[in-house]
């Protein structure tokens, strides 16, 4: 399957079957941090979830419209997810991310993005690759701004969270990260 050379110590791999019990158990490690961010992560997570994800996401990954992928670190294994839903149509692109708290402060997810935004560029020959997340996620901000992604605008009221809503940030690179 889909696997990506990130550096000597990181690739990506794209998420099958086999990889739902570790998903399960990342999320519900990082669950409390993660559903700050993420409407997703607000339900406890369960191998069956993560494996109906995996699914859908190697689907997707078929039809070309989405590349679901796991940090594979040398030293810790499975730490995060780093992946991109495509719009072949107007061939664009939306990356997003996360990572286990212990895997923090490494530049795991710097050099994960990229690397999938490098390829997607190069392979799908997409024109556009954005990022989106919330306004108040500095973590998930400062990995496009240190990509050289462009900041572009909020995004207002763009994410729920049950019966409230979110500002987004929006970030676009229209070539791939130096």
């Amino acid at each position: 399957m889909f696997s990506l050379t990130v550096d000597e110590s990181t690739r990506l791999v794209l998420a099958e079957p086999q990889h739902a019990p570790t998903v399960s158990a990342l999320i519900e490690r990082n669950q409390r941090r993660l559903a700050r961010w993420q409407p997703w992560a607000a339900w406890p997570p369960t191998v069956q979830s993560s494996l109906d994800y995996i699914t859908t996401g190697l689907q997707n990954f078929g039809k070309g419209t989405e590349i679901y992928t796991l940090i594979e670190d040398a030293r810790d294994g499975i730490v995060g997810s780093c992946g991109m839903r495509i719009d072949p149509l107007n061939l664009t692109g939306d990356v997003g991310y996360w990572l286990d708290e212990a895997a923090e402060g490494r530049g795991l997810v710097t050099r994960s993005v990229r690397a999938l935004t490098r390829a997607v560029f190069a392979d799908r020959g997409l024109r556009r690759v954005q990022i989106r997340t919330m306004v108040d996620n500095r973590p998930a901000r400062a990995v496009a701004e240190r990509l050289g992604f462009d900041y572009e605008g909020v995004l207002r009221r763009s994410l729920s969270f049950g019966e409230h809503s979110e500002d987004m940030a929006l970030y676009a690179t229209l070539e791939p990260p130096a």
